[in-house]
């Protein structure tokens, strides 16, 4: 086992869970953060049931004070951090003239500033350790708005640019930053429960994205990708 911590923040049945399970079949131990504890249980008992190690710490992370405790937790019991892979989202849809502020606000909070407090937290471990991983989580929305979906453009928009800018800053000192968009439903229990019928060719599998992410991991220095995007070949783009 690496003696290097990965965290997983936005953990839950779907590409949380994937992630977590990947980066600990890559020896790591992993930090599960959610805002419920119950949402990364099963996932760490999965990655204890292998041999793996795991700890489960609730948080919000638009709180930065909660976000700082949450990974100061996770390295004084399982080790240096080498990774973050940022899966939290943001969130909120309606017409655009009956939006609280309120909502675009949070739904940027979850999707932007959770990823700029946890960044923050564990790239000066990444500096010392001289390389790091950092994975951000993106949607289409990242690249064009979507009429009735503003606070979640604005969100997935920021995170994309908050991705460049840490790329241009950390690449050259031995952080990986990867941003990557998936174009497209995750195939998750949530989405079977709504429409079990739906064509397995017309959703993404969780475990195919982590595979994605690993393997921009894996990669050799010289030859960093920054953006990827992942779609199912029925979708339009």
């Amino acid at each position: 086992m690496h003696m290097e911590t990965a965290i997983v923040a936005g953990v839950g049945p779907g590409l949380g869970a994937s992630l977590a399970r990947a980066f600990s079949r890559e020896g790591y131990s992993v930090g599960l953060l959610s805002r419920r504890s119950e949402s990364s249980e099963s996932v760490a008992a999965q990655i204890r049931a292998n041999k793996g190690k795991a700890l489960v710490v609730p948080v919000d992370v638009t709180n930065r004070k909660a976000a700082f405790q949450a990974v100061d937790k996770i390295r004084s019991e399982l080790g240096t951090i080498a990774i973050l892979a940022y899966n939290a989202s943001g969130f909120g849809r309606g017409n655009f003239l009956d939006l609280d502020p309120e909502v675009i606000r949070q739904s940027f909070e979850v999707g932007t500033m959770g990823a700029v407090h946890l960044a923050q937290a564990v790239i000066p471990d990444m500096l010392k350790a001289g390389h790091g991983f950092i994975s951000l989580t993106g949607a289409t929305a990242s690249l064009r708005g979507r009429a009735g979906f503003a606070p979640l453009a604005i969100a997935k928009s920021s995170l994309r640019i908050l991705g460049q800018s840490l790329a241009r800053e950390f690449h050259p000192k031995g952080i990986h930053i990867v941003h990557v968009i998936v174009d497209g439903q995750i195939d998750t229990p949530r989405l079977r429960a709504r429409d079990p019928n739906r064509a397995t060719e017309t959703v993404i599998p969780p475990d195919a994205i982590a595979d994605a992410i690993i393997h921009a991991f894996k990669q050799p220095r010289n030859a960093w990708t920054h953006e990827i995007d992942i779609r199912p070949y029925v979708e339009n783009f």
